[in-house]
Order: structure tokens, then C-alpha cells, then sequence
């Protein structure tokens, strides 16, 4: 059991690093308010930013250019899509393809004709372009085979989208990547100014994909007019912000995890300091009232989506009725002296993602600065060193930073069962049989991804065992240099949420739970998996849109109800 079982503390402190980085509870990860979606948004409209569309030079098939400006407190940001159309058959998720309906860029800066020209051809090329340091992200993405053209059809109609037939996927664009940070000859993060209005970690992508998002929208309309003419009509009030930007992922992001341990650590501090926080707070009428709110309207949203096979997850048909759930535990704890952490020890004694609802509604009624947070994510990686310490120190250290090995059953023969490559194909992180690795590369420990963490420090500790207590730890690593990741891991295992509780290279391990973790930071939700390795999701759904932005934008538009079917003769 979790430190939950205890008594009601006097102090409610964030959640031990062994209940929040289990693989179960990661899987189970919903967005807050934290998520970098919501973050940028509402940093936008506090700091007075402005967006506005530039040009849309398109065809009747939506093929040609799109132009977006945002005026960032002066900063001048400018989005650039370059839109055509393909075959079904040339559609696909995967990040590696050949070509995308949709290329485009976030620039620093208004683009002039020599940037734009050199653009023009760079840009659609992605992987293969090299792109000015003024560009800051590179993205693109293709139209919803399904969805796309019944959008179109019913706006050239004259009529609003028939919701049992489009609103279930919740977008009408989907991308495949948002690169940055200095790929392919574009500005790296650290090269932004500290005064910059994207310098928080993440921020650029994030307005890329809200451009993005936007000309999404656009396009559709566009189509519409000229299919239709004066017959036409835009997205109607229930629709104009419901569709969000498509999104699939797949194991690219298991690595990262593990390579990025400080920034692990960061994004789960930010949820868990949240939460204590709100646990602790007394239960006023207005905050229990906020809470209501927000269980309503995410059952409402749940309770009109899929009801498809989402294992391992839940679809959102279930979602809804844990959401219920959650509203009558609710009204069974108000009167407690603090009933929001009475509902969180509800909650800590059923399934996972009851447990990360209740999380995510709880982080709703924080009220943390966006400045603050933007802090905690620019994290320092730099490898820091334990001070000279005796092999009984550094066995010491292991055992308080990684009890957890004893969990996984590291000498099981399976333990080491997969590991992880590049593929020279498409250059995307696989996961593959180490004896099949084996037979076919003689070469194969040179090109493995070392993310196989959990067996670093397990193999680490036993040799330990075997050396003289009194010896310094450096010595050990001298004689058996096998070790030296794992001795820099140990340095740097300083945080508490640094590491997943988990085995990479295991057979039963489940690429989608550590996934899950760091979309729902992104800020996306509508989890779809089509493998045990990849999903789809949802990002910006219900958001404002470029017009809306403004100082005191509401912030909440998660949850988006679904759009009505619209009444015989309404337009």
C-alpha cells in the first residue's frame, strides 16, 4: 500500500517518488493545468500577446501557403505552412515519411523575401532541408482521411458538422513532429535570449502547434467557399473551438524519458507540489463549488466520446463514469476538515486512473504563477558529481536512491530480453529482441540506446558488493569501467521523481505508460492506442482560438462539451 493508508497528516507533503513514478500510475497521467498547452496559452494572454492571419494563398484543394503573425509583446513570431494534398495510400503516422500535406515553420521574426524563398524549398524537404537560425521549429502533418472532406462537404452545404460522425476524434489536421532546438541548422534553445518571449522550455513548439492547429480551421473554411460558394457558412459557436491538432507518437519518447532524467524529475515535481498544496487547503464553498464544476464538465465531456477498445487504457465512455464517481465520493467528504485530501485518500484506494483524475481535478484549483513554473522547467543537465565517497558510501547511496531495483526481478532471464537501436531505415528508436539483434549485428553492443537503466544499477550494486568497503568509489571505477554510466547515473539520481520504476529492456515492459506520462505534460489527451507502442492524441482541443486571444482569457476550455446536432432548418 501508499503512504496514503496513513493517518490524516498535519501537513500534507507531495507524493514519495515510489507511488508516483510506478509504470502504473504514469499510465494513468491526465493534463492539468500545468501542461505546457495551457501554460503557453495563459502566458499569451497575461503578457498581452496578439495573433492574426497574414495571407492564405490556396486553391481550391487547399494547396499553396498560409502565413500567421504573432505580435508576443513586441517580439515579432511568424508561422509558415506550405499545404498540398496526397493519395490515402500516402498517409501515415509514423514520423519518417517522404511527403506531408502540410510543412511549415515557426520563425523568430518577420520572414523576408530571401528567408521565405529559401523556405519555399527547405522547408517541405523537413530531415533533409537545412533551415536558418531563425527558424525555431519545424513541423508537418496531414488531413484527416476520415474527417477532412465530410467537413468541408457539410460547410459547403450550408450546414454545421454531423457530431455522431466527426466529433469523436477531435481533430482535423494531424501532426507527426514539432523539431527544434538546434536540428537541422535551426536556432538551438539555448541560443534563445533570456528576455525572449519563447525562452520557457517547450514554448516555441507549443505556439507552433497552436498556429498550426489554427490553419487547420482555416483550410477547411477555405475549402468550403469555394466548393460551395455563397451557400457556404463558417464553423458554427459549438464548433469553432472544439476540433484540437492530431497528434501520433510512438517510441521516440521512451528514450527521452530515460535520457532526460532532471527534466523527469521537473515535470512530476510541478504536478506533485500542485497537489500537495491543494490537499492541504481547507474546503471554502468556492473552491468546493470550482471542483464540482470541473468533475461536471469532464464527466459531460467523457460521457458523449468513444466507447471503442482503448486497453490499457480506458476509453472515455469509462472515464465519464469514473468521473461520476468522483462526484458523489465528493459530496461523502465535503464536510472533512480538508476534503480535498479526504477525496485524494477516496481515490488512492481504487484503480490508477481514478487516481490521476482526481489528480488532475485537484491541480485545477491551484493557483501557482505561470512565471514560477516556467522556472522549474529549465533544468540543468549538466552532470554533477558525488563527492569522493568509499565503495560502502556508494552502496550507501544505491540503496537509498534505488531500493526500488528489488521490485523488477532483474535476474530473471527475460530481464534482459530487448533493447533498443536506431533504425538505419528511418532513423526511429525500435525496440527488438537482443538474441535477434545479436544474430544479425556483430556490432550491435556500438549501436545500442542505453536507456537499460535499471539494470546499469543493478549490475552496478552487485559488483559493489564484491570490493573492499574501504576503497574509494573512483578506484572501482577505474578497474571496471563497465560501470562508468552507471557510477554517473548514481550522481546524478539526486531527485526524487528522476527515475521511472521501470525495466526498458523487459519483455512485459509497456512503452505506452511512460508515453502517457509525457503527453499528458504536453497537454493532450485523448489516448488511442494502436500498438503497445504507439498512440494517438489530441492536443487543443477547446481552445481558444487566434481571435480570442486577449488579457483574462478563460482558461477553461479542456473538457470540451461536444456539439449538438444542429436543428432542421437552424444556420
Amino acid at each position: 500500500m501508499t503512504e496514503v493508508d496513513a493517518a490524516a497528516p498535519t501537513g500534507v507533503e507531495p507524493r514519495a517518488a515510489d507511488v508516483v513514478m510506478r509504470p502504473e500510475i504514469l499510465g494513468a497521467a491526465r493534463s492539468t493545468r500545468y501542461s505546457f498547452s495551457r501554460t503557453m496559452l495563459r502566458r499569451a494572454a497575461a503578457d498581452g500577446w496578439t495573433a492574426r492571419r497574414v495571407r492564405l494563398d490556396l486553391d481550391d484543394q487547399g494547396r499553396g501557403e498560409a502565413e500567421y503573425r504573432v505580435d508576443a509583446g513586441g517580439h515579432q513570431l511568424t508561422f509558415l505552412a506550405f499545404t498540398t494534398t496526397l493519395d490515402e495510400s500516402e498517409h501515415t503516422d509514423r514520423v519518417v515519411a517522404e511527403r506531408w500535406e502540410i510543412s511549415g515553420c515557426l520563425v523568430d521574426g518577420v520572414v523576408d523575401r530571401p528567408l521565405m524563398t529559401a523556405l519555399r524549398t527547405q522547408v517541405p524537404l523537413q530531415e533533409r532541408g537545412r533551415l536558418d537560425p531563425r527558424v525555431l521549429v519545424l513541423t508537418r502533418g496531414n488531413r484527416s482521411v476520415r474527417f477532412f472532406d465530410e467537413l468541408v462537404d457539410a460547410l459547403a452545404s450550408g450546414s454545421q458538422p454531423d457530431p455522431d460522425r466527426v466529433a469523436d476524434a477531435g481533430y482535423i489536421m494531424r501532426s507527426t513532429a514539432f523539431y527544434a532546438n538546434g536540428k537541422f541548422g535551426m536556432r538551438a534553445f539555448e541560443g534563445i535570449a533570456d528576455d525572449h518571449p519563447l525562452r520557457a522550455p517547450y514554448r516555441a513548439q507549443f505556439v507552433c502547434a497552436w498556429l498550426f492547429r489554427e490553419l487547420s480551421y482555416d483550410v477547411v473554411e477555405h475549402c468550403a467557399r469555394r466548393r460551395g460558394g455563397s451557400a457556404a457558412v463558417r464553423f458554427g459557436p459549438q464548433w469553432r473551438c472544439y476540433f484540437g491538432l492530431g497528434n501520433a507518437t510512438g517510441l521516440g519518447l521512451v528514450p527521452f524519458a530515460f535520457k532526460h532524467p532532471l527534466v523527469l524529475d521537473a515535470w512530476a515535481g510541478i504536478r506533485e507540489r500542485a497537489l500537495a498544496d491543494v490537499r492541504a487547503t481547507c474546503g471554502t464553498p468556492w473552491l468546493l463549488a470550482r471542483l464540482r464544476w470541473w468533475i461536471a464538465r469532464a464527466e459531460r465531456h467523457f460521457a458523449t466520446g468513444a466507447d471503442d477498445d482503448r486497453t490499457p487504457f480506458r476509453n472515455q465512455r469509462e472515464t465519464a463514469a469514473v468521473a461520476r464517481r468522483v462526484a458523489v465520493a465528493l459530496d461523502e467528504v465535503e464536510a472533512s476538515e480538508r476534503p480535498f485530501d479526504a477525496l485524494y485518500r477516496w481515490a488512492a484506494g481504487h484503480d490508477p486512473e481514478t487516481v490521476e483524475l482526481v489528480v488532475s481535478l485537484l491541480i485545477e484549483l491551484d493557483d501557482a504563477d505561470d512565471r514560477v513554473i516556467d522556472g522549474h522547467l529549465d533544468v540543468d543537465e549538466h552532470a554533477t558529481t558525488d563527492p569522493p565517497m568509499t565503495v560502502a558510501e556508494a552502496i550507501a547511496a544505491l540503496g537509498d536512491r534505488y531500493r526500488w531495483l528489488d521490485e523488477l526481478d532483474l535476474g530473471a532471464g527475460d530481464a534482459d530480453g530487448f533493447c533498443w537501436v536506431v533504425s538505419d531505415n528511418n532513423e526511429e528508436p525500435r525496440r527488438v529482441m537482443r538474441s535477434a539483434l545479436l544474430d544479425e549485428l556483430p556490432d550491435a553492443a556500438r549501436r545500442e540506446v542505453r536507456i537499460d537503466v535499471a539494470l546499469q544499477m543493478w549490475r552496478l550494486r552487485r559488483a559493489l558488493r564484491d570490493a573492499d568497503p574501504d576503497g574509494t568509489f573512483a578506484q572501482f571505477v577505474l578497474r571496471n569501467p563497465e560501470h562508468r554510466m552507471a557510477a554517473s547515473r548514481l550522481a546524478r539520481a539526486v531527485r526524487p521523481y528522476c527515475e521511472p520504476r521501470d525495466n526498458a529492456c523487459a519483455g512485459r515492459f509497456l512503452p505506452l505508460q511512460l508515453q502517457r506520462f509525457q503527453l499528458a505534460m504536453y497537454g493532450m489527451d485523448n489516448f488511442t492506442p494502436k500498438s503497445t507502442d504507439w498512440l494517438r492524441v489530441t492536443l487543443f482541443q477547446g481552445a481558444p482560438r487566434i481571435d480570442d486571444l486577449r488579457p483574462g482569457l478563460p482558461d477553461e476550455w479542456v473538457f470540451p462539451a461536444r456539439p449538438e446536432r444542429e436543428r432542421v432548418g437552424a444556420r
